[in-house]
């Protein structure tokens, strides 16, 4: 059996609008119901039991769930590697009831400039953000930034490398793949973003800027392998399949997954076969982990 992620949902409240984001102002999504904890506790038992060996904690803004720590005291209980996403915005307030439980906290970071990123997430929250990173780093966190490009921000690569060297941090690099309908990044673009992987603050994946480039996934011979190394629950503790984006389709087959790139089930679905996608994502999380041990 193939080692899988779960990937965790929380919630879908938010603190924030950002501009890429459909989350925060889905009607749909407005309209769910959280389960209760004891829920979201069985689920996490029966993710483990499932061979989920990474769990990646995001909403909406997770920080909004008030009973968060047990869900990851119970996660660490389970011996998960426990990756949260989070804006910032209420990290000070509850950094001490997270410490110890989480192995990577990631900071969303829109743009390396106060005005740039307080626009782009419609609030006020660059400074938080900064501040939250200084005090996980003081408290052994493991904090990084978490840049999701767009076209227009993927021009401020050079000035997010600089805002991690200055803070001592690294930056995971993603594409945002639905920012108001444009998909996609031209081949010289994401040759430019190819660079900046030899930069040893910058964490990026070539395989997922590879299949970028080749856009994406096709529905007639899918590379999308989420049915079997994903699982997804939502707030309201019910779990989805094969991902979140295809709730009950053919796996990598529907509409909804042509060109699709979104990271969080495409790195997963590149552990498994053997071609250029695998040994890329091998030879990337090889260069990465050793840029980790470097910080």
């Amino acid at each position: 059996m193939s080692e899988k992620t779960c990937i965790y949902y929380i919630t879908f409240r938010c603190n924030d609008s950002c501009e890429y984001c459909q989350i925060w102002d889905n009607k749909e999504y407005k309209d769910v119901v959280e389960a209760p904890l004891e829920k979201h506790l069985n689920n996490i038992q029966a993710a483990r039991r499932n061979n989920a060996k990474t769990l990646e904690i995001i909403g909406g803004e997770p920080l909004l769930y008030s009973e968060l720590p047990k869900i990851l005291e119970k996660a660490r209980r389970f011996d998960f590697k426990i990756n949260l996403t989070t804006n910032g915005i209420l990290y000070k307030e509850r950094a001490r009831e997270l410490r110890g439980l989480v192995d990577n906290l990631f900071f969303l970071i829109d743009y390396p400039i106060q005005d740039e990123h307080d626009r782009s997430r419609g609030i006020s929250c660059y400074n938080e953000a900064i501040e939250g990173i200084k005090l996980a780093k003081e408290m052994s966190q493991s904090p990084a930034i978490r840049f999701n490009i767009t076209r227009d921000s993927i021009r401020f690569l050079p000035e997010m490398d600089d805002l991690a060297r200055s803070l001592k941090v690294k930056v995971h690099i993603h594409q945002v793949t639905d920012f108001h309908g444009m998909k996609g990044l031209n081949p010289m673009t994401i040759d430019h973003v190819k660079y900046f992987f030899k930069k040893p603050n910058m964490m990026i994946n070539l395989a997922e800027f590879e299949f970028l480039k080749n856009n994406g996934n096709n529905i007639l011979f899918p590379r999308c392998k989420a049915d079997i190394t994903t699982i997804t629950y939502l707030p309201d503790g019910e779990q989805v399949s094969p991902c979140f984006y295809n709730k009950g389709g053919r796996v990598g087959r529907e509409n909804i997954c042509y060109g699709c790139v979104r990271h969080e089930y495409m790195l997963p679905s590149f552990t498994l076969g053997i071609d250029r996608y695998r040994v890329l994502d091998w030879y990337s999380n090889w260069l990465n982990n050793r840029k980790e041990k470097k910080i």
